[in-house]
């Protein structure tokens, strides 16, 4: 007997992959940050424009890396691995980045 659920009312299955790293690379990751209920509203603001400017540069590192990769011919599964997510995810993240980048270019010029 068929199911009474048609596959299009289904869910889909995501699927989100964990980087395999190794125990060195594990002790080296930073943990969540510690509450510290003794800062100052100056001094959390502070944090927050620190940790922002933090994200930022490492946003620009890891696409500056992702270009390097796919440039190498480093393929999207592998590259999709280290960054713990899905294959598409990684490549629709990063062609939505160079549309978008190149949308401020032409902008710019």
């Amino acid at each position: 007997m068929l199911d009474p659920m048609s596959r299009s009312k289904r869910r889909p299955k995501v699927r989100h992959v964990q980087p395999r790293l190794r125990p060195q690379e594990r002790a080296e990751l930073p943990g969540p940050p510690q509450r510290d209920s003794q800062l100052s509203p100056p001094e959390v603001l502070e944090r927050i424009e620190h940790a922002r400017l933090t994200r930022e540069k490492a946003d620009a590192e890891l696409a500056v890396l992702l270009d390097q990769a796919v440039g190498m011919g480093i393929g999207w599964p592998e590259i999709a691995t280290r960054l713990g997510v899905t294959r598409q995810a990684a490549r629709q993240h990063y062609q939505r980045r160079h549309r978008e980048g190149a949308i401020c270019q032409d902008r710019v010029a």
